[in-house]
């Protein structure tokens, strides 16, 4: 039932932010949402996974930080190398005064890797910059537009697919 419960928060998630990254403003960033980054038929392996994890470890809500990340990273090749905004949340591994950081992982929905078990690596996004960027309020929907590369990354938050380049960060704006 919670299991249940969370595959519809992540469903009501990303269909939110198909309106956001589609809301794009015309630039030569292609607008993609999370489902691009998963090759044809990895969205219902994931959703097979993840139940077959649960029904293993015998799903308790309140030990929903225990479950390991569901390690796919299965990954769409054609995007390596194009210039994209993906629509999410700023998970920060430094935060410096005033709001700026310089490595962080774009993740789907608020609160992704803290209090549940983290996305599938396919579905998170490394990013890191030379010069610190400004984050207006962490809970707040972005913009990423950068270079995508298929590129694994392992950090002590989980394990990603792929890493971004970034250009810029634009605040979303409904």
């Amino acid at each position: 039932m919670v299991l249940r419960a969370l595959l519809i928060c992540l469903f009501f998630a990303a269909s939110l932010l198909v309106g956001v990254a589609r809301a794009g403003d015309g630039d030569a960033a292609r607008s993609i949402v999370w489902a691009d980054l998963l090759p044809e038929g990895e969205g219902e392996r994931l959703a097979r996974l993840q139940q077959m994890q649960a029904i293993e470890m015998g799903f308790d809500h309140f030990g929903a930080e225990q479950f390991p990340q569901i390690m796919s990273f299965a990954a769409v090749e054609e995007l390596d190398g194009q210039r994209v905004r993906l629509g999410g949340y700023i998970l920060p591994f430094d935060y410096f005064s005033g709001g700026r950081v310089t490595r962080f992982l774009l993740v789907p929905y608020v609160g992704a890797c803290i209090h549940v078990p983290p996305p599938p690596p396919n579905q998170l996004v490394y990013v890191e910059t030379s010069e610190p960027v400004e984050v207006a309020g962490l809970w707040d929907p972005i913009y990423a537009e950068g270079v995508i590369r298929v590129q694994r990354q392992d950090t002590d938050l989980a394990a990603v697919a792929y890493t971004l380049e970034l250009d810029a960060i634009i605040p979303y704006r409904p």
